[in-house]
């Protein structure tokens, strides 16, 4: 929600015009309610058949922008049954009138039954002290029923709310028609892969008069989108909301009737002071505070790196993340201090005033996180980032720092930062673009060295190996639960294995290579007869494919590269011989973007099998999707390979 007053002086004619464009209940059909399936995607739990917002200036309410929206949306399954709980959104001074609400069902005798929302079944719920909303349920809902509904909001405010074409079920269409007083104007962008079906801009020369002035012009928006898909969400993509369709309208600048121009779009040197004195809370000068907080043997250490390191941990051990992101309400960095517990800000603003506090370079980064989207680099809006981060320079080498996280290395960010470019804050000279990557390499090494007992016993020591995103994930879940509960999940997720004796290395030497070493054994169901069928990926084996869509417009975001290593050494009875092994393989990504290989050795009774996955890229376009799609479908099928013997 963009927030800014407004007062506008329009025509009664033009306004009259712009009315007439808005949706008017009682267009739903017979043929409608007949519809059993939706043609175009028979998965299609509901279909909006039509839906329509219209902006502009209210004659009757002081000139104060009004929308109004439209909806009919068609019910196929009792799936999407919840799309008649409506919720409308309010912000301080806007106002909801004119709610009209309606359920069509399709009578034995082939007639519409109408059932309509009355105005005491309408309720006003105090979200908070900014925030209010509307909620009406639309009544008699059945597999087939068709919703319609409109309302109205008006806004003091100059922010456009987005209009979002694509949502998670298919629409027909989708339109929104907006009206610009001319001295207004706003940065216009179309968000997402499809394509706008309808796109008239127009001007309308004598739209306002202002008396003593004359004529003024409007810019008139109209867009279209039609036979819209559902979006897909699936695993590996940022938010959706940087990929899901729609129109974003942001206000650039205000012309008064004098002629001067008032900028909303503002410099990054602006946004930097806003940054420190609003966002940052002025918490950003609290060095003498953190100078006595820390113990004086931390401030004493005299390499550079070495102290750094102490500092950050330190923080990162002193403070519990309460799980909120970065928000500038109310910041107080001394008081989570002695509390030990803070959000994003509270945190990591500790850690930057701590490196200052010992004479360290240090500046601030604020960023988006994958969940909340790419902010946009054209112009700054601040609202757009919602955490913040540290980097320090030791020795000429950069270092971006989180300490909200205890299981994460110096030097290392937590998995959601990894969404691109951040913006460095620096308080005296200019802010810069920066772009985040991981420090560590992310690997797993799985070794297993078994022996195959006549009584169908596989016996012998697992070792995995773990390194970077992979160990931190590892090390929090094992520092989650006691040995005997981790163990019992171990056991549970990896079915007939029994772990005899465990032993764990490097758990809290956070930059070094994790190490887990299991005494197992594996019991088949019976023991071994004439010929059996043994699957050799006993451990992490990949089962499903992660992607499953017929076509996907947006990327594939891994968030880093990943490489997967898997070692069998398997010996089997001597009376036995080896009648198939699985076949090797290899394949490649495009681009260098990644392989998979798997090789089988045999020497006497003793099997060798390697099997490699590796993710070389940390990002997939849409046009490389059909090649991982394939790539995993052959690992699985490569994975699914039997060793079969068979009793001499």
């Amino acid at each position: 929600m963009k927030k800014i007053a407004l007062l506008l002086l329009l025509s009664t004619s033009f306004i009259i015009a712009q009315k007439k464009k808005s949706t008017k209940m009682g267009l739903t059909t017979l043929d409608e309610l007949k519809m059993t399936v939706y043609d175009k995607d028979s998965t299609a739990t509901a279909v909006v058949l039509y839906e329509h917002a219209n902006r502009y200036p209210d004659k009757a309410n002081d000139e104060i922008p009004r929308t109004d929206y439209y909806y009919r949306i068609k019910i196929l399954d009792k799936a999407s049954f919840d799309l008649a709980n409506i919720v409308i959104g309010i912000y301080k001074d806007q106002r909801v009138k004119d709610i009209s609400a309606k359920t069509y069902n399709l009578t034995d005798l082939g007639t519409m039954d109408i059932s309509t929302v009355l105005e005491k079944d309408i309720f006003s719920i105090t979200e908070n002290k900014n925030w209010k909303s509307k909620k009406f349920t639309l009544p008699n809902i059945k597999k087939g029923s068709v919703i319609e509904y409109k309302y109205s909001i008006t806004s003091p405010y100059l922010g456009i709310d987005d209009w979002v074409f694509q949502s998670d079920i298919p629409k027909v269409k989708s339109e929104l028609d907006v009206s610009i007083l001319g001295n207004y104007q706003y940065n216009v962008k179309k968000i997402g892969y499809l394509k706008l079906d309808k796109n008239e801009p127009s001007v309308d020369k004598k739209c306002v008069y202002v008396p003593g002035i004359g004529n003024g012009a409007c810019a008139i928006y109209s867009y279209g989108m039609y036979n819209i898909p559902a979006f897909k969400k699936e695993d590996y993509m940022l938010s959706k909301k940087n990929y899901i369709s729609r129109i974003s309208f942001d206000l650039k600048s205000r012309t008064s009737y004098r002629g001067e121009v008032k900028n909303y779009t503002t410099t990054w040197k602006q946004a930097d002071k806003s940054l420190k004195e609003s966002f940052f809370n002025n918490q950003t000068s609290k060095k003498s505070f953190f100078k006595k907080s820390i113990p004086e043997a931390i401030l004493l250490t005299e390499n550079k790196l070495e102290k750094a390191k102490k500092i950050f941990s330190f923080i990162q051990n002193h403070y519990s993340w309460n799980g909120k992101f970065w928000t500038n309400e109310d910041a107080k960095i001394k008081q989570a201090f002695q509390e030990k517990t803070g959000d994003i800000g509270e945190i990591n603003l500790s850690l930057y005033n701590s490196l200052k506090a010992a004479n360290l370079d240090a500046n601030l980064v604020v960023l988006s996180t994958r969940n909340n989207g790419i902010p946009t680099k054209i112009f700054p809006v601040i609202y757009d980032y919602n955490y913040v981060i540290v980097k320090t320079i030791i020795d000429d080498k950069e270092y971006f720092l989180d300490a909200t996280d205890k299981f994460l290395p110096f030097g290392e960010l937590p998995v959601r930062t990894l969404n691109g470019e951040a913006r460095e804050i620096n308080f005296k000279e200019k802010s810069t673009w920066v772009l985040l990557r991981p420090k560590y390499k992310s690997l797993v090494n799985v070794v297993a060295k078994l022996n195959l007992s006549q009584e169908g016993v596989f016996e012998g020591n697992l070792i995995i190996n773990k390194n970077g995103y992979f160990a931190s994930n590892q090390r929090k879940k094992i520092s989650s639960k006691s040995e005997d509960d981790y163990l019992e999940d171990f056991e549970a997720k990896n079915i007939d294995v029994e772990v005899e004796d465990y032993n764990v290395k490097n758990l809290t030497n956070l930059d070094k290579t994790l190490n887990e070493l299991f005494k197992i054994r594996i019991e088949m169901n019976e023991e071994l007869g004439n010929k059996i069928r043994i699957n050799p990926f006993i451990f992490d084996r990949v089962s499903n494919n992660p992607f499953k869509l017929k076509e996907r417009n947006y990327p594939v975001d891994f968030a880093y590269s990943r490489y997967k290593n898997y070692y069998l050494n398997l010996e089997i009875p001597d009376n036995y011989k080896i009648v198939s092994l699985p076949k090797k393989k290899a394949i490649s990504l495009p681009n260098k973007g990644g392989k998979f290989t798997l090789n089988i050795v045999q020497r006497n009774n003793i099997i060798n099998i390697s099997s490699r996955i590796h993710i070389s890229k940390s990002i997939f376009s849409s046009e490389d999707y059909f090649a991982l799609k394939e790539f995993y479908k052959q690992i699985i099928l490569s994975e699914k390979g039997d060793i079969i013997l068979e009793k001499i």
